[in-house]
């Protein structure tokens, strides 16, 4: 993932969800959750591939060894079996933390950690240090498949 997916998503959460901008203003306390919970919204790695290496049991389904998988982690990461109403963005939610956009196990990214702490000091500084920003017309997505991403977001500061 780069963090600048991260980065041009969760900004683009805050600002069309503009309760929460100005909870996450007001408390920087809230920087770390808030990234949680805005790569759990709106993860940058919407899905990944995986080969079985032996069989493998899903919701009683047997896959065999050496069965391409295409796991979708923008969909588990609104499972609403694991989060309480995920469709909505709070900044609060206590378990934002088990959401999957960094994969997991031996495929976790290693750059989880770097992504986490740039996006935390951008999006925080971006929103205090510019408590007006506003949408300044329609974002424009890139057109990559796997990764979820912005090629401009026009904003008034």
């Amino acid at each position: 993932m780069r963090a600048v997916n991260l980065i041009g998503n969760g900004t683009l959460a805050l600002l069309r969800h503009r309760v929460q901008l100005d909870r996450l203003r007001d408390d920087p306390a809230l920087d770390r959750n808030a990234i949680e919970e805005l790569l759990r919204y709106d993860s940058p790695v919407q899905l990944t591939q995986r080969i079985t290496l032996s069989e493998y049991d899903v919701g009683g389904v047997t896959l065999p060894s050496g069965q391409n998988l295409v796991p979708l982690l923008g969909a588990a990461n609104r499972d609403p079996e694991v989060f309480v109403d995920p469709q909505r963005l709070d900044l609060g939610r206590e378990n934002a933390h088990r959401h999957v956009a960094f994969g997991g196990g031996h495929h976790f990214c290693l750059g989880a950690a770097l992504a986490r702490l740039e996006g935390a000091i951008a999006i925080g500084s971006l929103v205090r240090r510019f408590p007006h920003i506003e949408l300044a017309g329609d974002p424009i997505r890139r057109t990559t498949f796997t990764l979820r991403g912005l090629q401009h977001l026009p904003v008034t500061v």
